[in-house]
């Protein structure tokens, strides 16, 4: 598959792990086979694409093949085919309405791929069709200028999904951030293609390690190379933000018994997102995922894109909660669908309602 880009080759603001490089192109190049083997990037003017993303308001004429523009704003990004008239250029200053014009971009490149495989079942067709046009919004917030301080938070998993919330985390100006990450897993080959802050040159690595050193840059997370609940004295109390990235169910309780503060979750299953936020007093992730999933055990198929997503809405939740605009209580769960961001129920804002039965026997649950 050859994706083109219709980029300007425009200047980093500041570093962007896991790229280097200091223009957008020259970054772009420069990853070329480290992030994924066999995934090569060129600057070729007689390369041939078969599909076409062209960012912001920039020239380009169409060749005959699927082309979507990209275009977006602070928090608000859309990805629409054969746009050439009324776009304009990226002006935001804060980066998640990129990300999600980006991810919606991904979204259309697996499709692609997709099309032309044979399907099990005629019916799982419709999860591939084009996308004329879609956006998703998270909706505004206000960023002070002089940036945002997260304090301590704790992060639990360094795999796809919190490399996915660290990964945009590190895109905003003037985040500060500290503390610890813990997973006592190996980066693997297979990871690579989801793992955002990973490369080929960190196969057999710890995870934290490769997280704790790519976002040193801007975030000081100390690798705690232990899986959750673990060891009680390498641990000890968690902080009062926490991160949670883990698609086993019974983890997720084990942390919310032992968070003295918020936290919040993100899972995936299939190609869906699961994504909420719980303050000690509101109904807990224990609520929201009652029973844990018969097979949970076996291996996990997961995409790219997929994963992303639900590290960008951790990262939105932990921004909205430090700057005191948490969601509301109608918008605690998110559910997204990434494949058909075009239809009208491919993100749904949900409550979570407390459970007598909860697993965690959290505040909420106590009180019924």
């Amino acid at each position: 598959m050859q994706i083109e880009l219709a980029i300007p080759d425009v200047a980093m603001l500041f570093t962007q792990p896991p790229m280097s490089g200091s223009s957008v192109r020259q970054a772009l190049v420069s990853s070329s086979e480290s992030l994924v083997s066999g995934a090569t990037v060129c600057c070729d003017s007689t390369f041939a694409p078969e599909i076409v993303f062209v960012v912001g308001d920039t020239q380009f004429e169409g060749n005959h093949v699927s082309c979507w523009r990209l275009t977006g704003s602070d928090w608000w990004g859309a990805l629409a085919m054969d746009r050439t008239t009324g776009v304009d250029a990226w002006t935001s200053e804060w980066p998640v309405g990129s990300m999600i014009s980006a991810a919606l971009a991904a979204n259309e490149a697996f499709k692609f791929v997709m099309r032309r495989l044979p399907l099990r079942g005629q019916a799982d067709r419709v999860f591939f069709e084009e996308s004329q046009s879609c956006n998703w919004d998270f909706g505004a917030v206000h960023v002070p200028e002089e940036g945002v301080d997260l304090g301590m938070v704790d992060v639990i998993s360094a795999g796809a999904i919190c490399q996915a919330a660290l990964y945009a985390l590190m895109r905003f100006p003037n985040v500060r951030m500290s503390g610890r990450i813990f997973d006592d897993d190996l980066t693997g080959a297979s990871n690579l293609n989801r793992n955002m802050l990973s490369s080929v040159a960190d196969i057999g690595l710890l995870k934290v390690q490769v997280v704790a050193r790519c976002c040193s840059a801007k975030l000081r997370l100390k690798p705690i190379a232990v899986r959750f609940p673990g060891d009680s004295c390498k641990i000890g109390q968690l902080a009062r933000r926490v991160l949670v990235g883990v698609d086993d169910i019974p983890s997720r309780w084990e942390v919310q018994r032992h968070a003295p503060g918020w936290i919040a979750v993100s899972g995936t299953s299939h190609f869906g997102v699961s994504s909420s936020a719980h303050r000690p007093d509101e109904p807990c992730c224990g609520c929201l995922h009652p029973v844990d999933d018969p097979v949970g055990a076996n291996p996990i198929p997961t995409v790219s894109f997929v994963s992303f997503w639900a590290g960008l809405a951790m990262t939105v939740r932990l921004l909205r909660d430090a700057l005191a605009s948490s969601y509301s209580a109608n918008r605690q769960h998110l559910w997204l669908t990434p494949l058909r961001m075009d239809l009208p129920h491919a993100g749904m804002w949900l409550p979570v309602a407390p459970r007598r039965d909860c697993p965690a026997h959290c505040l909420a649950s106590r009180v019924l």
